[in-house]
């Protein structure tokens, strides 16, 4: 019987949702320029075109610098309740101000290392078409992918360097986001679970979490009341994936902090 353990997270509000789009981006970049081979290479630069992108739609350091002031201002009101930790709570409030403190002073835009940039500015390009990216049409792009690792993995790094702030404070945001979730098993009976949401809170996450044994997946449907989760059986992905109608067990955890 395997042990793997599915989690599938449902974010209830767009700065939420961009922050989730971008950590998976960030650690796909991080695993990807490391390969030594060109191909993986070639997938990091990919990945940072996106996260350039991503970032270049919203103004991520102002949304990221607005939550942690919401989370501190709500760790300052836990501070007064009993049987709280002080000298934990004092010691991650004092990272989250020092964390906001390093994107205050972080000068210019996220994308001054790439802006006017001929080179990304060509791959960005070009890989916005199907197949843009052969030797053809950038035969600089080929030749980067010929260079030693160490030296395309040098540039990477360099123009990953402005977001390397914004990374360490998404993770930090999100994982107290996580930890905030109380889990607690529940069952999804004819694979149908509902439940409602007091609104006395300020809900940002719901994760469902499952054993790969189940061999289905979740569907979650939000809104500021209720939410849903739907299991469905995605068979042999060739063809629509089918309602689970069995007893479906499963760790819950809504998110708000």
């Amino acid at each position: 019987m395997s042990q793997l353990t599915l989690t599938f997270e449902q974010p209830l509000h767009e700065r939420v949702r961009l922050l989730l789009r971008l950590e998976a981006l960030i650690e796909r970049f991080g695993v990807t320029r490391m390969s030594a081979r060109d191909f993986d290479h070639h997938q990091a630069l990919m990945l940072l075109v996106d996260i350039y992108a991503q970032a270049g739609r919203v103004d991520v350091k102002r949304e990221l610098m607005g939550e942690i002031e919401r989370q501190v201002a709500n760790l300052n009101r836990l501070g007064s309740q009993p049987g709280v930790d002080q000298d934990r709570l004092t010691e991650i409030m004092q990272e989250q101000r020092r964390l906001l403190s390093r994107l205050e002073n972080q000068v210019g835009s996220l994308d001054y290392r790439v802006k006017g940039n001929e080179f990304f500015t060509a791959v960005r390009q070009r890989t916005a078409l199907p197949g843009g990216a052969c030797d053809f049409d950038l035969p600089i792009y080929h030749y980067w992918l010929s260079q030693p690792a160490a030296s395309r993995e040098q540039l990477l790094l360099e123009w990953f360097q402005p977001l390397e702030t914004v990374a360490e404070a998404i993770n930090q945001v999100l994982d107290f986001m996580r930890a905030a979730g109380n889990p607690r098993q529940v069952v999804a009976h004819d694979g149908y679970y509902e439940q409602g949401l007091d609104t006395n809170h300020a809900w940002q996450m719901i994760r469902v979490s499952l054993s790969a044994d189940e061999e289905c997946y979740p569907e979650i449907s939000a809104g500021r009341q209720r939410f849903t989760v739907r299991f469905l059986d995605p068979g042999d992905f060739q063809e629509r994936p089918k309602i689970v109608t069995r007893d479906v067990a499963f760790r819950l955890s809504c998110c708000a902090i």
